[in-house]
Formats: structure tokens, C-alpha cells, sequence
């Protein structure tokens, strides 16, 4: 079991009225560790498309690749790598 801090910084740009781009970095560092496995942080890129459908729904598809060599698993899970994730 871990406390994490997750922060991006990231540029969003509109192709036009309504559909984004935006891109950036994220750093994902764990603030205290209960499993006495050493603290760790993630880098990783992010990038995602967006569309406003309605006021209330959007779409949107992002990936964040990680760029370093970090023990951070999946939802706090060492055994399991996370190398890439995409979500929509």
C-alpha cells in the first residue's frame, strides 16, 4: 500500500471550434510507502484527443507512455508493469 502524488503539465491546442489536441509530461511519485519497498517516481508523456459532444459529454482518448525505468505498477501493484496506458 502507497500514497502517491500525481501533477502534469500539459499545452492544449483546438484544430478547431470544438476537437483538441493537448500533450505534456506527468510525474507520478509515491509520498509514503507501507510495503517497505524502496520509494520510487513514474515520467511519462502524455498525449490526448478531445471532443466536446454536448455541455455535460465529451469524448476523448488519451495514452501516457512512461519514459523512465520505475517500479510504479498498475493501481499501486508492483508485479504488475505499467508501461503505457490508454484510457477513453
Amino acid at each position: 500500500m502507497t500514497e502517491r502524488f500525481r501533477t502534469n503539465l500539459v499545452g492544449k491546442i483546438y484544430l478547431n471550434d470544438k476537437l483538441y489536441l493537448f500533450s505534456g509530461m506527468e510525474v507520478k511519485a509515491e509520498t509514503a510507502n507501507y510495503d517497505n519497498v524502496s520509494s520510487t517516481y513514474r515520467l511519462g508523456f502524455v498525449a490526448s484527443v478531445g471532443y466536446p459532444i454536448s455541455e455535460n459529454f465529451m469524448i476523448g482518448v488519451k495514452s501516457n507512455v512512461q519514459l523512465n525505468n520505475s517500479s510504479i505498477g498498475i493501481f499501486g501493484e508492483i508485479l504488475i508493469e505499467m508501461l503505457v496506458v490508454y484510457t477513453i
